[in-house]
C-alpha cells in the first residue's frame, strides 16, 4: 500500500513531457509559447514594482505625523493611476500572445503596453525616492537610530520569489499535473505580490525615519 501511495505520489510531482522544472518553479517561462514570455515577465515586472512601491507609501515613514492622512492617500491615488494604464495593456497583449493573435492591431496593442510602461515605472520609482530622502524630516531631527536594515529589500524579494515558486509547484502537485501554464502563472503572480507587501510591512512600518531632540 505504502509502495502504491510512493508511487503515486512520484508521478504527481513528476514534471511532464511538455513541462520542465523551469517553466514550474517559473512559470512566465510560459512553454511552448514563446511569444508569451517577454509580455509575462514584463507584466509581473510592472505589478511587482507597483506593489513594492505601494507598500513604501503605506507603511514608510509611519513614525512621521506630515505623512500621514492626506499625503498618503494622495501618494497611493496617484501611484494607482500612472501604473494602471501600462498594468491593464501588458495584459492584454499577454492575453493576446496566449490565444495566437496577430495582425496589425496586437502589434498597434503592443505598442500601447510598451511605451507608457517606461515613463509610469521612471515616475513611480521617483516619487517613492523623494519620499525616502528624508524630505519630511523637520529642523531639530537626527538620523534615526534604527533606520530600515539595508538587507530588508533584498531579504523580502528572495522571500518572494520563494514564495511564488513555491506556490506555482503546490498548484502543479494538487491538479496532478493537470495545471494550465496561465493558472501556475496566476498563483506564482499572486503569491509572488502577497509574499513582498507582507514581508516589507513590518519593516518598514517599524523602521525609524527622523529622531528628534539632541
Amino acid at each position: 500500500m505504502k509502495l502504491v501511495i510512493v508511487e503515486r505520489w512520484k508521478d504527481a510531482v513528476r514534471p511532464g513531457p511538455d513541462t520542465g522544472l523551469r517553466h514550474i518553479l517559473w512559470p512566465a517561462s510560459f512553454p511552448g509559447t514563446s511569444r508569451a514570455r517577454i509580455p509575462a515577465h514584463a507584466l509581473a515586472g510592472l505589478l511587482f514594482t507597483t506593489a513594492m512601491c505601494q507598500a513604501f507609501l503605506l507603511f514608510y515613514w509611519a513614525d512621521n505625523a506630515q505623512v500621514r492622512g492626506e499625503y498618503r492617500r494622495a501618494a497611493l491615488w496617484l501611484t494607482s493611476v500612472i501604473m494602471a494604464v501600462p498594468v491593464l495593456l501588458m495584459r492584454e497583449v499577454l492575453k493576446g500572445a496566449l490565444r495566437g493573435w496577430k495582425g496589425a492591431w496586437y502589434k498597434l496593442l503592443t505598442a500601447a503596453a510598451w511605451i507608457p510602461s517606461v515613463p509610469a515605472l521612471f515616475l513611480v520609482l521617483l516619487l517613492v525616492t523623494q519620499q525616502t530622502r528624508g524630505t519630511f524630516c523637520t529642523g531639530g531631527t537626527h538620523p534615526p537610530e534604527h533606520p530600515l536594515p539595508e538587507y530588508a529589500v533584498p531579504l523580502c524579494i528572495a522571500l518572494s520569489l520563494a514564495a511564488g515558486s513555491s506556490a506555482a509547484w503546490l498548484v502543479w502537485v494538487v491538479s496532478r499535473r493537470r495545471a494550465r501554464s496561465v493558472h501556475l502563472y496566476r498563483a506564482w503572480l499572486a503569491a509572488l505580490l502577497v509574499t513582498l507587501v507582507a514581508g516589507l510591512a513590518p519593516w518598514l512600518e517599524s523602521a525609524q525615519t527622523c529622531r528628534t531632540g539632541a
